[in-house]
């Protein structure tokens, strides 16, 4: 008995694998530049950072300091508020002929006299603000101003100086004094007044003397600040 015999399949041969092509060589001049690009990139972008700061610093500084000369000039209000609550009573009387240097009045104008303290050049005299004797200006006339107000709860001190504009202690009227006026206006005029700075022979009664208040301002971050205010009563 004969066994069926099966049909043979015909097995093709698998076509033979190509290997992957071969890159040519790189040569040696091209080798590593990527990575110096790469690093003269990141400088440029960390030397752009570091601007950035520094400009955004510099902003936020500039943004504070002028944030705390609003907050001194603010609080100067306060001082020649208290020059005038002194002053008015005062100037009803002989009081304001002489010098008072306990409480920051002075009857003249202190010829070169320095304001800031800071020991200007040509000055002659200087205001203690800084209860330092005027050390910055070695030589010149020490100017004593008023008591510093109780300090406020941003921490500024806060003094004044009140000079009367006379270039002399004593009456407006004498005859070797000359005052800095206030006239108010007459004959129906719509002026609102002048200032005259003459003689006493000019003088009337109904003319007012001018008083020159300076008020010093000194708080955080060293903070300084001054205004002057014109008065007359």
């Amino acid at each position: 008995m004969s066994r069926p015999t099966m049909p043979s399949s015909t097995l093709s041969p698998m076509p033979p694998t190509m290997p992957p092509p071969i890159p040519p060589p790189i040569p040696q001049r091209h080798r590593g530049a990527g990575l110096v690009i790469a690093l003269v990139v990141l400088v440029v972008m960390s030397i752009s950072g570091l601007a950035l700061v520094r400009t955004v610093s510099a902003g936020l500084l500039v943004s504070g300091n002028f944030a705390f000369r609003q907050a001194a000039l603010l609080a100067a209000d306060a001082g020649g508020e208290a020059a005038i609550a002194w002053l008015t009573p005062q100037a009803q009387t002989t009081a304001v002929l002489a010098d008072q240097p306990q409480a920051g009045y002075y009857a003249s104008v202190t010829p070169g006299l320095d304001f800031t303290g800071a020991g200007a050049a040509g000055s002659t005299a200087a205001v203690d603000w800084n209860d330092d004797r005027c050390s910055a200006s070695a030589g010149a006339r020490c100017i004593e101003p008023s008591p510093p107000l109780p300090m406020d709860p941003a921490g500024h001190v806060v003094r004044y100086l009140i000079e009367r504009l006379c270039r002399a202690e004593g009456s407006p009227e004498a005859a070797a004094n000359s005052c800095l006026l206030f006239r108010s206006a007459q004959g129906g005029s719509a002026s609102r007044g002048q200032l005259s700075y003459g003689a006493s022979t000019r003088f009337q009664p109904n003319d007012a003397v001018y008083y020159r208040i300076t008020v010093h301002v000194r708080g955080p971050r060293d903070t300084t600040a001054f205004t002057q205010t014109l008065v007359h009563f």
